[in-house]
């Protein structure tokens, strides 16, 4: 999409103002992240059949999904589901230990598993009350988050850290051709 198309007004999608002054709590985002999730399980499966469009006068089926999560580094922990970076497992890409954190060969670094992150933030979200999904949190670094019922939602691989630098050392692209392996096309 070329940049004359992409910022037009009917390409943009606002998915929601947060009010200030004051960040929302753990339990609020996932408040506002709800309706959002909604939306995009139904744009996933079954879709949204439009009957007619200017390309296909028969009408088309037309499926979405939301990829990636593009916000800061705090947002990101908060909104994906990650502990601070005071948990035992404070990465939100790997799940090393706070134990190991002088560890700097990356091929040593275990990875995330997204089976047992869905588990993991299960357990978070079935705990009988607040001290024990802290003590989750803590020790996991996982709690949960509405996008998780996104069946194509992959936390560790679809949180985009620290955009704004990767924005500015254009790691952004890297990060969606690479990481994710979208194709990308030239206008």
């Amino acid at each position: 999409m070329s940049c004359g198309i992409r910022y037009r007004v009917e390409n943009m999608f606002l998915v929601a103002v947060i009010p200030g002054p004051r960040e929302p709590s753990l339990s609020q985002i996932n408040h506002l992240l709800a309706p959002l999730v909604d939306d995009l399980l139904q744009l996933w499966d079954p879709g949204v059949w439009y009957s007619s469009t200017p390309q296909n006068p028969d009408g088309c089926l037309v499926k979405a999904a939301s990829v990636p999560l593009v916000c800061d580094l705090p947002a990101a922990r908060r909104v994906g589901g990650f502990a601070g970076h005071s948990a035992t497992c404070f990465c939100a890409y790997c799940a090393l230990q706070k134990s190991d954190i002088n560890e700097l060969d990356m091929g040593r670094w275990p990875q995330r598993d997204p089976s047992t992150h869905r588990r993991l933030a299960q357990k978070w979200l079935d705990a009988p009350n607040a001290s024990q999904q802290d003590a989750l949190n803590t020790k996991n670094g996982i709690r949960w988050s509405e996008l998780l019922r996104l069946p194509y939602w992959v936390p560790s691989e679809m949180c985009v850290i620290d955009t704004m630098h990767g924005v500015l050392l254009r790691l952004l692209g890297r990060h969606c051709q690479d990481i994710l392996a979208f194709e990308m096309h030239s206008p």
